[in-house]
């Protein structure tokens, strides 16, 4: 005889066949559907670990039940572990290498702390990019200013150090994206011509709605080693065969961008559109627009970029009293 075997029962969840494609009506759900684990419990039986929600019956009928609470997340003074100096990181930061700053950085503040000192980013200077052939001049000194020397650092780093040369070789292979600035305020325009080519410069920087609150003070800021003043900025570098004068866009709001086929189909044909409001709304119509036609090529580079238009990292100054000194507390009598 053979023997049957027990079919084990398994709880499975509510399903569409249940009742949209089955062969036969179904009225009531099955036993082997799992439950909400909803308590219906008194005023009185309340206890803190429980959370009073308010729930649709089938019928529509609201009613008031009891959930367990979700277990809130554990502070971080309680967690178990242990925390070593800052000594220990500082020592540690002096085997990480460029492309894993970041990375190191975000591990505790210790850690963020020890990549805030000047000597870690001299040690990256000295090991990496001191005495490089490729490294330019106006990148070398012997002693650096507290003022952007992470700036300075990181630029040179884009020269010498060969990962990050890698990085902008696989750039330059890939098309250009000037449609990405969009939204930028334009503050700066300039055009140069060279041989064969006119070279147009479009300097744009992201709008901040918010400004920082908290000013630092002048002698603080002197002090401050990761100071950019070319922070959130791009420039767009367009080089052309022809070039006709660009009117003044400064303070503007790039809104459109487009980059069609000249004629002939030799070359591109790149159209910006500028407005004067922060923010961009569809359907209105640029203020002024600015057309460079017979485009042979448009880079967009950001600050660490080689090809970026770089000044000299000026030192902050602060503005001089208007008067040497009070002439209306002097007696003239």
């Amino acid at each position: 005889m053979s023997k049957k075997k027990d079919k084990k029962t398994v709880l499975r969840d509510f399903t569409l066949d249940d009742c949209a494609n089955a062969t036969k009506a179904v009225k009531t759900l099955k036993k082997s559907v799992l439950q909400t684990d909803t308590v219906e419990a008194s005023w009185d039986e309340i206890q803190d670990d429980l959370d009073i929600v308010e729930e649709i019956a089938p019928d529509g009928t609201k009613k008031l039940v009891c959930k367990q609470k979700k277990s809130q997340s554990v502070l971080i003074k309680d967690r178990p572990g242990l925390e070593y100096p800052e000594i220990v990181w500082y020592l540690i930061s002096k085997y990480v290498k460029p492309e894993d700053i970041a990375t190191f950085a975000r591990i505790n503040k210790s850690a963020y702390r020890a990549t805030k000192n000047k000597s870690f980013w001299l040690l990256l200077y000295k090991r990496h990019c001191e005495y490089h052939p490729r490294l330019p001049e106006k990148l070398r000194s012997d002693s650096f200013k507290a003022y952007g020397l992470r700036q300075t650092v990181i630029r040179a780093l884009f020269y010498t150090y060969d990962v990050f040369v890698k990085r902008i070789a696989q750039m330059a292979t890939q098309d250009s994206t000037p449609h990405l600035l969009v939204n930028r305020r334009c503050v700066n325009v300039w055009f140069c011509k060279g041989l064969t080519h006119w070279s147009v410069y479009f300097k744009l920087k992201k709008i901040k709605l918010h400004r920082e609150k908290n000013a630092l003070d002048f002698i603080e800021e002197l002090g401050r080693i990761d100071a950019n003043p070319e922070e959130d900025t791009q420039v767009l570098h367009v080089t052309c065969k022809s070039f006709q004068e660009v009117p003044p866009l400064m303070g503007m709001t790039l809104t459109s961008v487009s980059m069609t086929l000249a004629k002939g189909f030799r070359y591109h044909r790149l159209t910006l559109g500028f407005n004067s409001a922060p923010y961009t709304t569809k359907g209105v119509l640029p203020e002024c627009s600015v057309m460079l036609d017979a485009v042979v090529g448009a880079l967009v580079c950001d600050w660490w970029h080689p090809a970026y238009p770089h000044g000299e990292v000026l030192l902050p100054r602060q503005e001089p009293p208007l008067l040497k000194r009070n002439f209306f507390d002097e007696d003239r009598s």
